[in-house]
């Protein structure tokens, strides 16, 4: 953090403005479960970055925060979490810590806790951030200084050095003194952070590179095996590809591929998703306008696309990756509503039955398959116009396969809603234009194709969803559900698909089908 009078290692001479700007940065950062110890003497500053930080993770800078020094605890609903905000100077002994419940909540919280010498030296937080202040005025100076040092133990030693990387990564581009706002994500583990500067706004992507999960076929892990993206190659490669195909993706700026964070365009906040559902626009007409970005993509051809000084490919999405993903069916969906594991001469089974259906896929449809074209994923640009109008974006895990994969992500939305006669309405747009871009179009073979996968995109997201509610603690997911047994039974209706709905039927009858706000209880 250049913009800041360095005096050792993580620690910055600040003035009382600076030090709200680096409360502000910081709560970037910051998600449920993480602490904040804020040490130092009276008036040393611990209120002001405390007032600071409230009001940023609130995202109201209006917010009337108090000093909890007599209530000892200051409670706030944020929309992204609920904060405690803990005063401990008037307790007289550190056994009264167990009484306020502050060890209950610490998991579902962010915890600021001023005067954290009362805990003792045998508290029970090791996971946590310390802010060390001390007053700093000389007879030339002014105004009044801080002396701000920031600190991470523990799981947040990681996660306070990642808070000086972005800061480091910042400092050669002309956002380096930009205001940083939190944007919240999704079911991902990438974070945003939007750079509010005056000349033009961009966003920080924050998304470290994973690891790979356990080996779960044929020594591969599950990323591996369903070609998911482990560091961001994909996306530059991707967003580079699709603007050159004159449509609308992010400008990658700059990014550091080994250490997970690229600036990329700020495309606003018009997503279709919220457009829908909030401001009751017309979502065939988007949705039009959707389709006719898949139909421009059949012209462009996913070649090898050069990041820095390599070439990337896209994966091909295949059988065993569209198969892997349909078994999230049966490894999550099934334990839960039949309270067993799925046996394995079931479970090969069910995936044989795929593997036909895969098999009748036609091996000559190599397009681009972007993976989540669905509501969330695009925005609308209200100063251009025709396909360039939609900004696409979350395109990392692209991959070369039948289009009718993306087709089916927009006209069976798994987040909002889309009516059968205007997924139909949409499909024909499709199959005339993408006719006209190819005379051996064949219709009745990329309906069949249609089905096929939107069954399989139907199972895997039964289960992904019932994973993020059951794993990751993600319970809104389930919401979606209903909706997404509607669009299985609709591709089941297809005569191709004859066996695998007859498997439906027989393993997931009419009570085990979550199709009502009221069956999600069968879930918990």
């Amino acid at each position: 953090m250049k913009q800041f009078k360095e005096i050792s290692a993580n620690q910055f001479k600040v003035d009382r403005a600076e030090l709200e700007v680096i409360a502000e940065k910081l709560s970037c950062i910051l998600s449920k479960g993480d602490t904040l110890f804020l040490k130092g003497d009276l008036g040393a500053g611990k209120s002001t970055f405390a007032r600071a930080l409230i009001r940023a993770i609130a995202n109201s800078p209006e917010l009337e925060v108090q000093s909890p020094t007599f209530p000892i605890l200051i409670p706030y609903k944020t929309s992204r979490a609920e904060i405690s905000h803990y005063d401990l100077y008037r307790l007289s002994d550190s056994s009264e810590v167990e009484e306020l419940g502050l060890y209950d909540e610490l998991e579902n919280h962010i915890t600021l806790i001023e005067w954290p010498e009362q805990l003792g030296s045998n508290h029970k937080i090791n996971d946590r951030f310390e802010i060390s202040l001390e007053e700093s005025m000389t007879d030339e100076e002014r105004e009044d200084y801080r002396l701000i040092k920031i600190t991470g133990f523990g799981k947040q030693k990681e996660k306070c050095e990642r808070f000086f990387k972005i800061s480091t990564f910042l400092e050669a581009t002309e956002w380096r003194q930009a205001q940083w706002q939190f944007l919240q994500g999704d079911a991902s583990s990438r974070s945003y952070i939007r750079l509010k500067e005056a000349a033009d706004d961009a966003l920080l992507m924050n998304a470290p590179p994973q690891p790979d999960g356990p080996p779960i076929r044929d020594g591969k892990p599950y990323s591996q095996i369903a070609h998911l993206a482990e560091d961001m190659t994909s996306f530059v490669a991707v967003s580079n590809a699709l603007i050159e195909a004159g449509l609308s993706a992010p400008k990658v700026h700059k990014f550091n591929i080994e250490d997970g964070l690229l600036l990329i365009n700020d495309l606003g906040d018009n997503q279709l998703y919220h457009m829908i559902t909030e401001q009751n626009a017309d979502q065939q007409k988007l949705y039009e306008t959707a389709i006719d970005i898949l139909c421009e993509l059949r012209s462009h051809k996913p070649n090898p696309m050069q990041v820095g000084e390599s070439v990337y490919e896209l994966p091909h999405y295949s059988n065993e990756a569209l198969s892997i993903e349909a078994e999230l069916v049966i490894d999550w969906y099934w334990p839960k509503l039949k309270n067993t594991k799925i046996s394995s001469a079931e479970s090969q089974d069910y995936q044989n039955l795929w593997v036909k259906l895969f098999n009748d896929l036609r091996p000559n449809n190599h397009h681009w398959v972007l993976r989540d074209f669905h509501s969330p994923n695009l925005m609308h640009l209200p100063k251009q116009s025709g396909a360039k109008s939609l900004g696409i974006i979350d395109f990392q895990d692209a991959v070369i396969g039948h289009a009718a994969y993306d087709v089916v992500s927009l006209c069976q939305d798994a987040r909002i809603t889309v009516p059968e006669a205007v997924e139909q309405h949409l499909l024909s747009r499709y199959l005339k234009q993408a006719a006209q871009l190819d005379p051996s179009f064949d219709k009745d073979d990329f309906l069949q194709a249609y089905a096929i996968l939107g069954a399989q995109r139907a199972s895997k997201l039964l289960g992904i969803f019932v994973r993020l509610a059951v794993r990751d603690g993600k319970k809104h997911y389930l919401a979606h559900i209903p909706r997404i047994w509607d669009y299985l039974e609709r591709n089941l209706k297809h005569p191709h698909l004859i066996d695998i709905f007859n498997w439906y039927e027989t393993n997931f009858p009419e009570e085990l089908r979550i199709k009502s706000e009221e069956d999600l209880s069968m879930i918990g």
